[in-house]
């Protein structure tokens, strides 16, 4: 195997089982995933993490369903999921 920190390879380039401490990642082993990947601790893995849009403008300040002065009231935002994670147990942000 000419894998780092692989314990087992499928082949001569691709690792079936990582090193403790160590994620397997597309056939290789990383102490931690990559960008737009999350950790799946029970199985060491790397999976496709949530991805979310851009943040909205900020909404109007409002308080009990009416416009108001910015000291009493709340200003809202919201961004939405362009891709769910590939595993329930990796939720999106709120």
């Amino acid at each position: 195997c000419r894998i780092e920190n692989c314990d087992s390879c499928f082949s001569r380039d691709f690792c079936a089982k990582c090193k403790t401490g160590f994620y397997s990642h597309r056939g290789r082993c990383f102490r931690g995933c990559p960008p737009g990947f999350a950790a799946l601790e029970e199985l060491m893995e790397c999976v496709e993490g949530c991805e979310v849009g851009q943040w909205s403008e900020w909404g109007t300040c409002s308080r009990n369903n009416k416009t108001c002065g910015f000291k009493w009231g709340l200003e809202t935002r919201t961004r939405q999921i362009v891709k769910k994670p590939a595993k329930d147990t990796i939720p999106c942000p709120t």
